[in-house]
């Protein structure tokens, strides 16, 4: 799936949900302490059974969005992700999400369930999964890689987020360009498509590149 595509899916996604109406019903008065966690729903669209959704919320203001669009007989199972960061607006009933493409507002409606406010009548509803995997796929990645060291450290752009960066995968062939730019006491903007490890504790131990795109040797976040 072409880079292109995903962003016009990532920009789609929040108009087709439920309406502001749904966003706007009261919600529990709830501490912001205890909402990040893992979320998840199938949120219903137009043309397609339902779309499968995982928020997660981290603890630290960061979120990792995936959604995973079901094959049917003009395309295949498609997966979209989006990560950035996540804040209170108005009140700790209402959140936002900071990421590619425009930002996604959900409201608490209670302890363990988000609703996404949209343009449509129907709704777009995420509930508490204590039972949900660590998030794990591999994402597109625009970032900052330096090397302070004998080891690399990427820091993505949207949330800031700082991994070690695993010597497996695809790290050979980044390395090789990363060599040539010339600046190797300097960070530079890298983009690539990655997967991150996590502690137990939700702190991250790597990022593993699994396909190296391009070193842009000017350039930053």
């Amino acid at each position: 799936m072409s880079s292109n595509r995903l962003l016009i899916l990532l920009a789609i996604v929040p108009l087709v949900g439920c309406s502001d109406d749904q966003g706007s019903r009261p919600a529990a008065n709830l501490p912001p302490a205890s909402l990040p966690g893992v979320y998840s729903g199938d949120f219903p669209c137009d043309d397609c059974p339902g779309i499968a959704t995982t928020l997660w919320l981290r603890s630290d203001g960061r979120f990792f969005f995936g959604q995973r669009y079901a094959a049917d007989d003009a395309r295949e199972a498609m997966d979209a992700y989006s990560l950035g960061r996540w804040s209170s607006i108005v009140d700790d009933r209402t959140i936002e999400l900071r990421g590619a493409g425009p930002a996604r507002i959900f409201t608490r409606l209670e302890r363990d369930t988000l609703v996404m406010r949209t343009a449509s009548d129907l709704e777009h509803r995420l509930t508490r999964d204590a039972a949900a995997p660590e998030f794990s796929a591999t994402v597109r990645l625009l970032g900052m890689m330096r090397q302070p060291g004998e080891r690399m450290l990427f820091t993505e752009c949207l949330s800031g987020l700082i991994a070690p960066v695993s010597r497996g995968g695809d790290f050979a062939r980044f390395w090789h360009q990363y060599r040539l730019t010339g600046r190797s006491s300097k960070p530079v903007l890298v983009e690539l498509e990655g997967r991150y490890s996590w502690s137990e504790d939700g702190t991250v131990k790597s990022l593993t590149i699994e396909r190296f795109i391009t070193v842009k040797a000017s350039g930053a976040c």
